[in-house]
């Protein structure tokens, strides 16, 4: 392979990576506006719930993972960790949930025993500035 097809191919991979994250990058946009309107729609007092927030430094690792843009709802951070609590089967009876290390350092709490779902509630704003 000469050196201008390799430039080609790399050209045309970078294009590739390119929309790839300004499509991942719309699709969270628009995941948030419709998580935003779902949740106005079913619960219209919630107001707080809703309002958007700016995230603090140290959630931004862990909301590129779970695709959660920087700017949002604690309805959304809410609904994010309680899906990935699910997927990674974390939740235990009694309304025990069981946080991974990022997750526990962001709220200030402990990783390796299984909380209070209502404790975790109760530190959600942690996430935030």
């Amino acid at each position: 392979m000469s050196d201008t097809e390799s430039d080609d191919l790399t050209d045309s991979m970078s294009k590739i990576h390119s929309f790839i994250e300004k499509l991942s990058h719309d699709s969270k946009n628009i995941y948030t506006k419709a998580l935003k309107i779902q949740t106005l729609v079913e619960n219209p007092d919630l107001d707080l719930w809703t309002e958007e927030f700016h995230l603090n430094e140290r959630a931004y690792k862990w909301a590129k993972l779970h695709l959660v843009p920087r700017r949002c709802s604690l309805w959304q951070i809410h609904r994010t960790l309680l899906e990935s609590a699910k997927k990674q089967k974390r939740i235990a009876r009694g309304h025990m949930v069981k946080l991974t290390k990022e997750e526990a350092e962001i709220m200030d709490l402990s990783f390796e025993e299984h909380l209070s779902v209502w404790k975790v509630l109760g530190r959600l704003p942690r996430f935030f500035v």
